[in-house]
């Protein structure tokens, strides 16, 4: 077993524990942290996660799938292949009603996820199971809950270059689950009229959106994102409702540069903006 670091807290960063050996300044130590792991800050949240130095990192996507989603706070979240558990940890951390399941079938991105969770004290509200989607059926109960977002591996094997680092490899391509397994496990785990978010990539659409009304997840709203205006869009976010009616909603494109090469899209801006917790109503006396 890989031997954890000590990390220490101080000013605002982080420390390794021989950094600060005979500090004063130290605030807090965290053996949450392992040898080849860095602790990094996911966005403007305030939020850390722990991830691997070299091998699978969170992307955009997390940010992006996880505004999205939009989650209502009644609703019961599993986040379907979760990695290292940003979207887990930042949906609990905007919105304290938020309960969150996450299902992650590789042991060390697992770890990492459910090492990330108290690190963050969210353990009350966000839960790490290590497993198989093909298997969910031995892990979670049928129709258990109301959104369930996922980010599948975007490529079927023998299309792309495969990494050569393993984590990542199999984040990417299909080598655990192929498309239609995942939205088998996604029909399983939602309720009736519950929704499913999903982000995939764009060249692939005509297959998401095949596999997903063979399962009678119903495509409702669709959102191309582009990397800046003029380019092709990369990726596709897409909601589906079990036994939802037909009718499909074409959302306005996303724009992750206002330019090649520029500044952040103001609707990105604001997507950064919103990544901070949000106050529960209060109801009027």
């Amino acid at each position: 077993m890989a031997e954890c670091l000590r990390i220490v807290f101080c000013q605002g960063l982080y420390y390794s524990n021989g950094a600060m050996s005979g500090s004063t300044e130290r605030r807090r130590i965290e053996p949450l942290v392992c040898e080849g792991e860095s602790l990094d800050a996911l966005g403007p949240s305030g939020l850390k996660v722990i991830q691997s130095v070299n091998g699978f990192r969170h992307s955009m996507d997390a940010l992006l799938l996880a505004h999205f989603a939009a989650p209502r706070p009644t609703e019961r979240i599993l986040d379907l292949g979760c990695g290292n558990g940003a979207i887990a940890l930042l949906l609990a951390h905007r919105d304290p009603r938020l309960r969150v399941v996450g299902l992650e079938i590789q042991p060390t991105l697992a770890s990492r996820a459910r090492r990330g969770v108290p690190l963050n004290g969210l353990q009350d509200r966000v839960e790490i199971l290590g497993g198989d989607l093909r298997r969910i059926k031995a892990m979670l109960p049928p129709a258990g809950f109301n959104l369930i977002i996922c980010n599948p591996p975007y490529r079927e094997v023998g299309q792309g270059r495969l990494s050569p680092d393993p984590e990542t490899r199999q984040a990417k391509h299909e080598l655990s689950a192929t498309l239609p397994e995942v939205i088998a496990a996604i029909r399983y785990a939602l309720v009736p009229k519950g929704r499913a978010c999903l982000i995939y990539h764009a060249s692939r659409l005509a297959d998401l959106l095949t596999h997903l009304r063979a399962a009678r997840l119903e495509p409702k709203s669709l959102c191309p994102v582009h990397s800046f205006p003029g380019a092709d869009a990369e990726l596709v976010l897409v909601e589906a409702r079990r036994e939802g009616r037909p009718g499909l909603r074409i959302l306005p494109p996303l724009f992750i540069y206002q330019a090649r090469g520029g500044a952040l899209s103001h609707t990105m801006e604001e997507i950064y903006r919103g990544l901070s917790p949000v106050a529960p109503r209060r109801g009027i006396a």
